[in-house]
């Protein structure tokens, strides 16, 4: 059945580049805030229709009942126009003790192709949204400050004490010969821990060095951490 999907695609133009962007890589809901927002734009000429929805990290779901939602669900972007993502908590469902994880998901739905022959595929983008109460009393880089690094072994352990999920970007390995590694990492829950496996070579890193998501989507290095 692949084959022949294969070969039947060439007897077709592909067309499968996203038509609506996204102006950020996450959003921050602050608990103090009625809402957050997200700008979106369509970059091609044509009018596109956009389904909107959120998800609880299965993207194969649509969960019900969760207490956030995202306004408009379902809206038509005109070509080169921008819009306005707003989402709303209900007040009630998410814990005030730590932050709350879900993922904005953006489903474009193009128009049907002006020429025959034309395969078009719908792109969907996802980003996350955070959803962070008031009263937690911590920031972002104090609490990357606070995470506890320690290798086991040939796993490497971060544990995260505090109530923010923190995103790793690139961890670096140092060892005492001078030697470096380096391995992607993952996001860390809030209260949770993560194990890593180190590549070889690594067991016996000294030093590391690391990267994460700041609340503006960029990458923040933090230098010289001992194991």
């Amino acid at each position: 059945m692949i084959k022949l999907f294969a070969a039947t695609l060439c007897f077709f133009s592909l067309s499968a580049a996203a038509g609506i962007q996204v102006d950020q890589t996450r959003v921050i809901y602050n608990g103090n805030a009625k809402s957050a927002s997200l700008d979106i734009h369509n970059d091609q000429p044509d009018t596109y229709m956009v389904q909107t929805w959120l998800d609880e990290g299965d993207k194969s779901k649509i969960p019900q009942n969760i207490p956030m939602q995202v306004i408009p669900p379902i809206l038509k972007l005109a070509g080169k126009k921008e819009a306005v993502l707003r989402f709303v908590y209900s007040g009630n469902g998410l814990p005030q003790d730590r932050e709350s994880l879900f993922w904005i998901n953006i489903q474009e739905i193009p128009p049907a192709p002006k020429n025959e022959n034309v395969l078009q595929i719908a792109v969907r983008t996802r980003i996350k949204l955070f959803y962070r109460p008031t009263g937690l009393n911590t920031t972002l880089p104090q609490q990357i400050a606070a995470l506890k690094w320690q290798r086991q072994g040939n796993q490497l352990i971060v544990e995260n004490n505090g109530p923010l999920n923190i995103t790793l970007g690139v961890i670096s390995l140092a060892g005492g010969a001078g030697n470096k590694r380096e391995i992607n990492a993952d996001m860390i829950k809030a209260f949770d821990r993560i194990s890593i496996p180190l590549p070889a070579g690594a067991e016996n890193a000294k030093r590391l060095s690391f990267t994460y998501i700041n609340d503006f989507g960029g990458n923040t290095r933090v230098e010289d951490i001992s194991l």
